[in-house]
């Protein structure tokens, strides 16, 4: 028996989405730029790509065009996050052995030097010094 076209289920909602073009357009120019990247590699400028765009239903502005570029190289070279969102910071941060940007690393120093230099004397208070 073979597969008529009456005889396939129809699509559900969420696959129906894969066939439409996104409604973002961050998401309709990420779903071509791989295109655009050989584009550029291949020597054509960004405002030649901007009217192809345009032409094929791209409805984005050259200035958002080059905000959005440079936006998505950034995301490309941003490494990925190594310590997990649950996590506590100071905890990741005793467990790595030399930090590249820690903003407490002066304050934990001062902290620890107004800790070393206030001690409480020893022995009973002085009584001449006390308020009357």
């Amino acid at each position: 028996m073979e597969n008529s076209p009456s005889d396939r289920s129809p699509l559900c909602p969420v696959e129906m989405l894969t066939r439409e073009k996104p409604t973002q357009l961050m998401a309709q120019l990420l779903a071509v730029w791989p295109h655009v990247q050989e584009a550029l590699k291949a020597g054509h400028t960004l405002r030649l790509i901007h009217q192809r765009l345009n032409l094929v239903g791209v409805p984005i502005s050259y200035k958002l065009l080059s905000l959005y570029r440079g936006r998505i190289e950034r995301r490309k070279k941003a490494p990925a996050a190594s310590v997990p969102p649950n996590t506590v910071g100071s905890a990741s941060r005793q467990n790595r052995t030399q930090p590249d940007f820690d903003p407490l690393v002066n304050f934990e120093a001062q902290e620890r030097k107004r800790r070393a230099a206030w001690q409480y004397p020893s022995g009973l208070p002085d009584i001449n010094k006390l308020a009357k």
